[in-house]
């Protein structure tokens, strides 16, 4: 992973690595392999916020309810592009190489690093 965005907390790292090797999967995909590694991508992210909100409610963590809106604003994105995608690849393959990852880059800065710094505080990892 990007050491900028490791957040040193091992499971939502791990997370994210799977993700970003996921993601440049479905970037170097060609032809017909590209909306089957977009799907693979998404069903990642709905397990990864899965896990992530799960530790939230766990923990009580004190700012679940923008974190799980922030997760479903982002999945419904991703869904909207892979669904677009289906009639025009182009469309999805754009999402894909030029937004995806700053999507990710400012969930993860933004968002996640708060969970992380709470779990730290809250947990025995």
């Amino acid at each position: 992973m990007n050491d900028n965005l490791c957040l040193s907390f091992d499971t939502i790292d791990a997370l994210h690595d799977e993700f970003e090797q996921l993601l440049e999967r479905t970037r170097e995909a060609k032809g017909a392999d590209f909306l089957p590694a977009f799907a693979d991508l998404i069903a990642h992210t709905e397990s990864h916020f899965q896990t992530e909100e799960t530790l939230m409610q766990t923990y009580n963590f004190h700012g679940i309810d923008e974190h799980t809106s922030e997760h479903k604003t982002l999945l419904d994105e991703m869904r909207y592009f892979y669904e677009k995608g289906q009639k025009m690849p182009p469309f999805a393959r754009n999402y894909i190489n030029e937004y995806a990852y700053e999507k990710f880059r400012r969930h993860v800065i933004n968002i996640d690093s708060q969970l992380a710094a709470f779990l730290k505080e809250h947990t025995h990892e």
